[in-house]
């Protein structure tokens, strides 16, 4: 595979870290826990301040409970810092799909690669179609991926601007006029970005609309909601545990009860619908 044990692979997930595991890459990897479409996004480049806004928030995950935000502010430090401090000497190969998940993690990535203080060394992406990475596309992947050069990076972090200010008509205008010719993936994930960040008078992005839509369709189970969701995009990118977070927060402001059946719209989120 041409590795060097010094050069580092970024993932995007345990399951594909297992892949990967099975095609004898000789480098290091690195699975990239995080979720930027969930939560504050600091407009900051204070990475410290930025870390524990992340961790503060974070913290309060079911499925992280009990690891505290100091922990988890030192977890996000090594992330950072994996792509920070990496050796000029070492190449660099992201592995993501093609889901805004996956392409807000390298958003992240293109955006300390652009401000690292010391050069980077080669920076490959190889993104799969589709939003789950395959056996077949670890295989494929070094011989396909596409090497990133420092406009790219640049365009990154300015996609990552864009988004972390929820700035939906720069995301647009970016890719509208910006060169994606060796990151199409990211370009489409723009897009769909843009309709995620902007809310309307109500507070709503297109997600939570999507999922009072469902619910006043007929949807009541969790599961009825999760694959109707999944189903609406091009390239799912919502996981069960953060749909479940969305529908807990649209209970919370009191849109949506669960009852013996399932959900249901309240009145005021039924007048939400009638309205739409």
């Amino acid at each position: 595979m041409n590795d060097h044990p010094a050069d580092l692979h970024i993932l995007n997930g345990d399951c594909a870290l297992e892949l990967w595991k099975q095609c004898g890459f000789s480098g290091q990897s690195l699975v990239w826990r995080e979720t930027y479409l969930e939560g504050p996004l600091p407009e900051t480049d204070d990475l410290e301040a930025f870390r524990a806004a992340r961790a503060e928030y974070l913290s309060h995950f079911a499925e992280l409970d009990g690891i505290g935000p100091e922990r988890l502010a030192n977890y996000l430090r090594k992330l950072d810092d994996s792509v920070l401090d990496l050796p000029e000497a070492s190449d660099l190969t992201l592995w993501f799909d093609s889901c805004i998940f996956d392409q807000t993690l390298l958003m992240r990535i293109l955006y300390l690669l652009d401000r690292k203080k010391n050069p980077s060394g080669r920076v490959f992406l190889f993104c799969c179609e589709g939003n789950v990475l395959s056996l077949d596309d670890f295989r494929q992947g070094d011989a396909e991926k596409v090497r990133l050069f420092p406009s790219d990076l640049e365009t990154g972090a300015r996609a990552w601007r864009f988004f972390q200010r929820k700035d939906a008509a720069g995301l647009l205008r970016l890719a509208e006029t910006g060169n994606f010719e060796r990151m199409p993936k990211l370009k489409k994930a723009l897009i769909r970005c843009a309709e995620e960040v902007q809310e309307d008078e109500n507070g709503l992005n297109r997600t939570r609309r999507q999922i009072l839509q469902l619910v006043a369709s007929g949807c009541r189970s969790f599961q009825a909601i999760f694959k109707g969701l999944a189903a609406l995009e091009e390239y799912p990118f919502l996981g069960d545990t953060a749909c479940q977070r969305l529908l807990d927060d649209l209970v919370r402001r009191g849109l949506l009860e669960l009852g013996p059946e399932g959900y249901r719209l309240t009145r005021e989120g039924t007048g939400l619908t009638d309205a739409s």
